[in-house]
Parts: C-alpha cells; structure tokens; sequence
C-alpha cells in the first residue's frame, strides 16, 4: 500500500528499534551483474545471501530497508578492519522486483 500523503523522518518507538532491529551485516563486496551503478546512477555494493545471518537473525523478511552503511577500505584500496566514512544506504534483502528477480547466484 503506498502512502497518500508525506512520511516521516523519523519512524518506530521512543524506546528505539525493536528486533530484528538494528539490522547489522557483515560480507565480503562480490562482483554483481554491473547494471546498479550504470542503470540507477547511484553506487552499489553485493554481498551474497548464502549462508548470511543478518544481525543474527536468519528469518527477516524480504524487503527494502533504509539505514547507514560503511565500506572499510584502506589507501591501497584493499578492505581493512578499520572504520570507514558512514553513508546513508538503502539495501533490499531478497528478491530484487526492479530486475524482475533475478538472481545473482
């Protein structure tokens, strides 16, 4: 159901996120199909779902989330352990309905 009017800035309980939430994953940036960057405009980055456990939770819905996302990378271009600038993300668990649902795996 789309809204009809403007939504909010800040969503949720007072009392902060509930579970599953804060979602929180960790992965190894894959190569995907090269289409997100040229065809959106906007960089992506793919981490691959086999085996991935968000935040420790294995049954989170398939969706569209929003969030914050940070990529380690140290001055040889090689990901390191050290925290990295902090971006506002959008991020889509499961199936991708833009790209009719293919998959990448």
């Amino acid at each position: 159901m789309r809204p009809n009017g403007p939504r909010p800035s800040v969503t949720g309980p007072d009392s902060g996120p509930e579970p599953p939430f804060p979602l929180k994953l960790n992965g190894k940036v894959v190569k995907g199909f090269g289409r997100g960057s040229k065809e959106l405009g906007i960089p992506t980055a793919n981490i691959p779902v086999a085996g991935l456990a968000v935040g420790g939770h294995e049954d989170v819905e398939n969706g569209v989330y929003y969030g914050w996302a940070g990529l380690n990378v140290g001055p040889d271009g090689a990901f390191t352990g050290e925290r990295g600038t902090v971006y506002p993300m959008v991020m889509s668990i499961g199936w991708n309905p833009f790209y009719k649902n293919t998959r990448l795996y």
